[in-house]
């Protein structure tokens, strides 16, 4: 998972570079965000995707519907991948069309989905929304093989970028390094990160 403490500090261009980097086997692309989708919306500024996978692995869901008391509610699938190009790399998607009137979307705080995931053996690369706007990635951090976490290269990212890896770690995150996008070369610092995840 690539996760920042503010806005604006590239994690959905970083994510992409990842995932784009993982072969040869498959990459899932996922944005924690379901309704902002940024990035199934960056891969289809660059080309067609696929037709619709259903985002389900192995009968686990990523989200749960629920109404204002939150209270569970039936709604057909809303989540799928889509294939970009002929790479072996999925987007996933959120359509919240099938929701039903005033239904909230919520990503499943548990690990049954990430351990889907993981036994089906391909990498998946997880876009978090920043802390600042969204405790979601500080929910999910504990289920990821690896955080990185992506800091800006103006002021007051270093002090932002602390208090970040301070909530991270507190919320279980194996927090194996940073991508600094004011580096020069930000994707030897995404090589050494997924390698020092596949250890």
């Amino acid at each position: 998972m690539l996760v920042a403490a503010r806005r604006g500090e590239g994690v959905t261009a970083a994510a992409r570079a990842v995932a784009e980097a993982a072969g040869p086997g498959a990459a899932y692309a996922l944005d924690l965000d379901l309704r902002r989708n940024a990035l199934a919306k960056a891969y289809a500024q660059v080309g067609a995707l696929g037709p619709r996978i259903d985002g389900r692995l192995n009968g686990a869901q990523l989200y749960d519907v629920v109404d204002a008391a939150g209270r569970p509610v039936a709604a057909g699938p809303s989540y799928f991948f889509h294939r970009v190009g002929r790479a072996r790399l999925f987007v996933g998607a959120f359509d919240e069309r099938a929701l039903p009137h005033g239904a909230r979307v919520r990503v499943c705080g548990s690990g049954a989905y990430w351990n889907a995931a993981r036994a089906g053996g391909a990498t998946v690369v997880v876009d978090a929304p920043a802390l600042e706007r969204s405790p979601l990635g500080l929910r999910v951090a504990r289920h990821m093989d690896g955080v990185v976490l992506v800091v800006g290269a103006d002021e007051g990212a270093a002090p932002a970028a602390r208090a970040a890896k301070a909530e991270l770690q507190g919320a279980g995150a194996n927090l194996i390094g940073l991508v600094y996008v004011g580096a020069s070369e930000p994707v030897l610092a995404i090589e050494r990160a997924l390698r020092q995840a596949a250890v």
